[in-house]
């Protein structure tokens, strides 16, 4: 009878699911470094280092870029300022040519240039 009593009892509870094991957070798992032991980061070890070894290589780009752009930069610069000063001094040079050119034909025409102001004959 007790056999019996137990089996009516048994078959009235709903059968007991059996738990698993709690899943891990992904974060607890990086944290913790499990993440670093599966088989599937164990196995692509030469990609990963071959993908930080490319960020690298194009943080390092881009901040010899930036360099190489502010360094055109001050060229440029300093390029437009001499061009500046050149026409500056072409325009000076020119009209000192200028003036000698004028008193030189004025010494072959016997006139010449006085030192002094202009005056009424």
């Amino acid at each position: 009878m007790t056999e019996s009593n137990n089996m009516e009892q048994n078959s009235a509870q709903p059968p007991q699911e059996e738990k698993s094991p709690k899943k891990k957070n992904w974060v607890s798992k990086i944290v913790g470094g499990d993440l670093l032991q599966s088989r599937f980061v164990l196995r692509q070890k030469w990609m990963i280092l071959m993908l930080m070894l490319f960020g690298l290589v194009l943080v390092y780009n881009r901040y010899q870029v930036e360099t190489l752009t502010k360094a055109k930069e001050d060229a440029q610069a300093r390029i437009n300022y001499l061009r500046e000063n050149r026409i500056e001094l072409q325009k000076r040079y020119q009209e000192t040519i200028k003036i000698s050119k004028i008193a030189e034909m004025l010494d072959s025409t016997g006139v010449g240039i006085t030192a002094g102001p202009p005056y009424e004959i």
